[in-house]
């Protein structure tokens, strides 16, 4: 399989999406979920390939943009966190939300499916272009823009100690 087209959703959304999800109220009341866990799944395929990318040693969505990495890296931090689900699920919801948000320009099966990886000559300025040229791209950023300020405004995010505060807390708890 080979990548045509290089096009990037960026962190934006993969923040956004999956923390809305588990923001709505039904959610949000029956579980508990640390959200910071959740932020760092979400983000961390990107900060590893994107990193080898500007590395040039990488095409931007290598080994951490599959399926292999999300449950591996789940494994590590679960044991990590001492068996703690409140911790490693919502990591694996992140990652497994950022592959699924990078469909289909994603290795998701490698090593078990052979792909193409195109690099990219100027990573920087394919990724502006992407940005400014590419509807998709530009909507799911404005998308996910609004969908963070939203996060803020509901939750009454003004300031960044309550920011923080609100990454450090978890929802309601089971009763």
């Amino acid at each position: 399989m080979a990548f045509k087209r290089w096009s990037l959703v960026f962190p934006i959304f993969h923040v956004a999406l999956p923390l809305i999800l588990l923001e709505i109220p039904y959610i949000k009341k029956n579980f508990r979920f640390n959200r910071i866990a959740l932020i760092i799944g979400a983000l961390l395929p990107d900060i590893i390939d994107k990193s080898l990318m500007f590395l040039n040693l990488g095409s931007g969505r290598g080994i951490s943009h599959t399926l292999l990495f999300v449950v591996v890296s789940f494994l590590i931090i679960h044991f990590f966190a001492k068996r703690n689900f409140l911790v490693s699920i919502p990591f694996f919801i992140g990652s497994l939300s950022h592959l699924l948000l990078d469909l289909p320009e994603v290795p998701i099966f490698f090593p078990f499916v052979m792909y193409e990886f195109i690099y990219v000559d100027d990573p920087l300025n394919s990724w502006l272009y992407s940005l400014f040229n590419d509807p998709v791209v530009f909507f799911t950023e404005i998308s996910g823009l609004f969908i963070l300020i939203f996060i803020l405004i509901n939750n009454q995010l003004y300031s960044v100690k309550k920011i923080i505060n609100f990454l450090q807390n978890n929802p309601i708890e089971r009763k």
